[in-house]
């Protein structure tokens, strides 16, 4: 017991710092790969909708400021070209009757028309329009200046075209302002347009991009999960020779080292199997062989005559014997088969031929019983193995011969379309006892006999049937039979197997 403790503990060795530094890295869990791969693809759609949010940002913020600069612009010059007015009529009020009231009304104008100029020179303006802006203040100071220092009454002939000069210039500054607004305004529908064309061609690159990341970290996540499926198919299908290697996250490592584990067990057991089987027939066979030379002595009275009664029961030995013999070979045998069911020889096959080579070789047996055979072979093109196959059919063949009435029918069809073959063997035998369905295809299991008395077999046939089938990757089962039917068994292959073993 303590040896088999040792050998259920599969040893864990720590790798070198050699081995560590030439293994690529990989992440240590598939929680890990998996957030790491959600990451990556939503690392893009990140990276567009920030730069989304900030160019949106950006046009905003230089639409408010053309929003506010054209309104400022707009009222600062309408407002300059009222000022101007108003003074020009204080100013040739006061020539008239001069009313100190109407020079205040004057500077209050005047400090207005400043007010709005500092808020003009202020604002972020093209240079030209800045330059207009100063050229128009320093007119109406010196404007202002000269009114002031004009004697009471007596104004300066060239105020009226200076108030007009100022005037045009006021009216000129409104028109630039308009133009400039009108520029930023379609400098605005330039960026917007590119700004829509950057989301559109984002969006597509982003589409691009995710795709791309996805099926490439989808690879790289369901590759070790592939690996893993395949050892187990191995596992499945009795192949214990090739080593279990899982790259991918640590978990899934380590998973692959306990499969590996498990295979180098099953292995041993398997080795354990075939050499106690080995060791029994041996065993078995050489005391039976001298029961059976000693019953043959005795049957042949070489030590002397026998009565009625003593060669009665020296016949029943002999077929006994005879029968313990059949089922030591049947046990190897099955054995045997068992341990080739993994290797299959795939080569490209007519299923409907091979069903024709078997009624062939089965004439004899078939005219022996005066049975008549019922066909309808479509090709059915398939990848398999040969021997493996055609032994199938030559056991679900025996089988109908055997529980097939004498003089009765027998009935094969082959059928195929793209993606498997499809054989159907039936008879007119007496059916499968419902008590036996269930337990068909278990190896030596017999069920009721067949009709006339004669053995029910060694319980293999169906059994190998089973396995071949099944080491194809197909199916086979008992169906339920038309008018006149006995036993149906349904056998359905794949077309092309070749991918499934990899």
């Amino acid at each position: 017991m303590p040896d088999a403790v040792e050998r259920s503990e599969m040893p864990r060795s720590l790798p070198s710092s050699t081995e560590k530094s030439s293994k690529p890295w990989s992440p240590r869990s598939l929680a890990g790969l998996v957030t790491l791969s959600f990451t990556l693809v939503a690392l893009p759609l990140i990276v567009v909708v920030v730069a989304s949010a900030y160019a949106v940002n950006r046009l905003s913020s230089q639409s408010e400021d053309t929003v506010y600069q054209a309104v400022q612009l707009t009222q600062g010059s309408l407002i300059l070209m009222e000022e101007l007015v108003t003074m020009e009529r204080s100013a040739r009020q006061y020539q008239v009757v001069a009313d100190p009231g109407l020079m205040q009304v004057f500077s209050a104008s005047h400090e207005q028309f400043n007010h709005t100029l500092q808020r003009l020179e202020s604002l972020h303006v093209s240079p030209s329009l800045a330059t207009r802006i100063r050229r128009l203040g320093q007119g109406e100071a010196d404007l202002v200046k000269s009114v002031v220092a004009a004697p009471d009454g007596q104004l300066p002939d060239t105020v009226g075209q200076s108030f007009a000069d100022l005037s045009g210039q006021a009216r000129a500054l409104w028109t630039d302002s308009s133009h400039a607004v009108a520029q930023r305004v379609e400098a605005l529908r330039t960026d917007a347009r590119r700004l829509q064309q950057f989301l559109l061609w984002g969006a597509l690159a982003l589409v691009v991009v995710s795709v791309i990341l996805a099926l490439g970290l989808s690879r790289l996540i369901l590759r070790p999960m592939r690996q893993i499926d395949r050892a187990i198919h191995r596992l499945g299908d009795g192949d214990f020779e090739k080593a279990v290697s899982v790259r991918g996250p640590r978990d899934l490592e380590y998973l692959g080292e306990r499969l590996d584990w498990t295979r180098r067990r099953l292995l041993e057991l398997e080795a354990g199997k075939q050499r106690f089987l080995r060791d029994m027939s041996h065993d078995l066979k050489t005391p039976l062989t001298t029961l059976l030379e000693s019953v043959e002595l005795l049957q042949d009275q070489v030590v002397g005559s026998l009565n009625a009664e003593q060669t009665g029961l020296v016949r029943i030995l002999h077929a006994s014997a005879d029968q313990l013999q059949e089922r030591i070979d049947q046990l190897i045998q099955y054995n045997r088969l068992q341990g080739q069911f993994a290797s299959l020889g795939l080569k490209a096959l007519d299923l409907s031929k091979l069903v024709q080579a078997s009624l062939a070789e089965h004439r004899p047996a078939l005219e022996g019983r005066d049975l008549k055979v019922m066909r309808s072979l479509d090709p059915a093109h398939l990848w398999g193995d040969e021997t493996k196959l055609r032994q199938v059919i030559d056991n679900l063949l025996s089988n109908a011969i055997k529980y097939a009435p004498r003089g009765s029918m027998l009935y094969f069809d082959v059928r195929a379309d793209a993606r498997k073959a499809v054989l159907r063997v039936a008879d007119q035998g007496p059916g499968v006892e419902v008590a036996d369905r269930e337990r068909l295809f278990e190896a030596f299991y017999r069920g009721s006999p067949p009709p006339g008395g004669a053995g029910s077999g060694s319980g293999i046939g169906l059994a190998i049937v089973k396995e071949y089938v099944e080491a194809h990757r197909g199916t086979v089962r008992l169906v339920e039979g038309g008018e006149g039917e006995g036993a149906v068994f349904k056998v359905e292959l794949p077309a092309d197997m070749r991918g499934m073993d990899a």
